[in-house]
């Protein structure tokens, strides 16, 4: 998240624009300015930057990539999102929150659009609504704000999926029993955490280790599929498509190892 955020000049904003579903650069490298993104209600993408690190994003999410990260885009479910890029005096690592209500943020998300066009006023209106979003995620997230010790609380059930994530009986009801907390608690810092279920969260990691196993070529499709804690082949395709945008079979042929 931002800090000092009474601090933060914006000296330029050079985008506003609404990204329609299937367009959009997939590989970036070196950003040249820091981007507020807001995702419509189906989008969710996962951005693998350069140094490893994985921000997954989902629907009416809001999240920020820094100025000189380099990443690649991948679709989980396509979509649609409001984008603005612009500079300031900023240093965060990139993030993502679901806001308490996604109105505001929308209006606030379209009016930049919209006033981006124009050709005389348009960069120091847009940089007004930026003023007004960046207060906007100060406010929503003080309103949500739990402790670090909080997330503290979770860190077996981390342990736990980060070695077993391929365990098809691997439950959140013995995840909350690891930190000795209810589900409901559980599943309420998880996702104010990372921003999506603990369900998401462990078939996400699933098919990031998929794609590694399909890409070598030496491994059959339904081979992948157990190896990543599917009883099933059909399941496994069906969450992987959702997650990719092709099945086991076409990433398969398209990405193995000559």
């Amino acid at each position: 998240m931002f800090e000092n955020i009474n601090d933060i000049v914006i000296s330029k904003v050079s985008l506003a624009v609404y990204v329609e579903s299937g367009t959009g650069q997939s590989v970036h490298t070196d950003r040249k300015f820091h981007g507020l993104v807001l995702n419509d209600d189906t989008s969710v993408k996962d951005y693998c930057f350069s140094d490893g690190s994985v921000l997954h994003t989902f629907e009416n999410s809001i999240f920020y990539l820094p100025k000189g990260s380099s990443y690649v885009v991948k679709d989980v479910c396509r979509g649609s999102c409001y984008a603005i890029n612009f500079d300031a005096n900023i240093d965060s690592a990139p993030f993502c929150i679901k806001p308490r209500s996604k109105e505001g943020f929308l209006k606030l998300f379209r009016d930049a659009e919209k006033k981006w066009k124009r050709p005389d006023t348009g960069n120091l209106y847009v940089m007004r609504t930026l003023y007004d979003i960046l207060l906007e995620i100060h406010s929503d997230q003080q309103k949500s704000y739990m402790p670090d010790s909080n997330f503290e609380i979770i860190s077996p059930a981390l342990k736990k999926i980060s070695s077993d994530f391929t365990d098809n009986s691997l439950s959140v009801a013995e995840l909350a029993r690891l930190c000795n907390i209810s589900e409901a608690y559980f599943r309420r810092i998880f996702i104010n955490k990372f921003g999506v279920s603990p369900k998401e969260y462990i078939i996400s990691m699933r098919i990031n280790y998929a794609e590694r196993l399909l890409r070598s070529g030496q491994i059959s499709v339904s081979e992948v599929a157990s190896l990543c804690g599917y009883f099933e082949a059909c399941y496994f395709s069906r969450d992987f498509r959702r997650r990719v945008g092709a099945s086991p079979s076409e990433y398969q042929k398209q990405h193995s190892a000559k």
